[in-house]
């Protein structure tokens, strides 16, 4: 009878090569059956240092006194409104308040520099006590004895994309010139300030599109009779 005879290598070496292959496919890495999602794109601040702004459209907002030296990030500050306003949403009495939240601060005795950033967030609407209401600050007026008198005449009413203007907001005086110089009359150049020496003011530029104050003093600092001028930019 007629014996075949194979050696080792023969018998065996097909079958190690077939086991080292599987064992190099199970470790292969496997391929993502799909590209990570990715998170969406935060979402911008508003960029009103390119826009000019009607100051019948705005909020006239006193200060009773701000000291960034003395403040911390999530202290609640609060103004009130100098003349009444109405929006969509939201009618602003005279003498309502208006809030804003520190989110970010420093200065003090021996700084060369000091920065303040406030997020104007709620406002007591008529009827809505705190009501969430976003504005953002775009002017700063210093107390009524280092500027020009403001018209008396500020926002009287604001309906929907119409306005109301009272007859003395026809005419210009110096005020509408350093609200907004070489400017139409009766608007604010966002950023602006008047009467107060040293500070630089941001809209939407600090943390969380905040608005932001730079002083080269130890301090930002605004006394009493000092106003803010605030744009409405959206309600929820």
């Amino acid at each position: 009878m007629l014996v075949l005879r194979r050696s080792v290598s023969q018998t065996f070496l097909p079958a190690l090569l077939v086991l080292a292959s599987a064992v190099c496919i199970a470790q292969a890495p496997a391929q993502d059956s799909a590209p990570p999602a990715t998170d969406k794109p935060a979402a911008s601040c508003p960029a009103l240092g390119d826009s000019t702004i009607p100051v019948n459209s705005a909020v006239e907002a006193r200060v009773t006194s701000i000291d960034s030296s003395k403040l911390k990030p999530g202290k609640e500050i609060w103004l009130k409104v100098a003349h009444g306003v109405i929006y969509d949403g939201c009618r602003l009495e005279p003498d309502s308040v208006v809030y804003a939240h520190v989110l970010s601060a420093s200065g003090g005795k021996g700084a060369t520099s000091s920065d303040l950033s406030l997020s104007f967030d709620h406002a007591d609407c008529s009827g809505h006590d705190k009501q969430p209401f976003k504005l953002h600050a775009i002017a700063v007026l210093g107390p009524p004895d280092a500027r020009h008198n403001m018209h008396e005449a500020m926002p009287t009413q604001v309906a929907g994309s119409g306005r109301q203007i009272d007859s003395a907001m026809e005419s210009t005086n110096a005020a509408d010139m350093e609200l907004n110089p070489g400017g139409p009359p009766h608007t604010v150049r966002p950023g602006i300030v008047v009467g107060v020496p040293n500070l630089k003011l941001e809209p939407a530029a600090g943390p969380e599109c905040s608005d932001k104050m730079t002083s080269t003093a130890s301090k930002v600092q605004l006394g009493p009779g000092a106003e803010f001028i605030l744009a409405l930019t959206q309600t929820r």
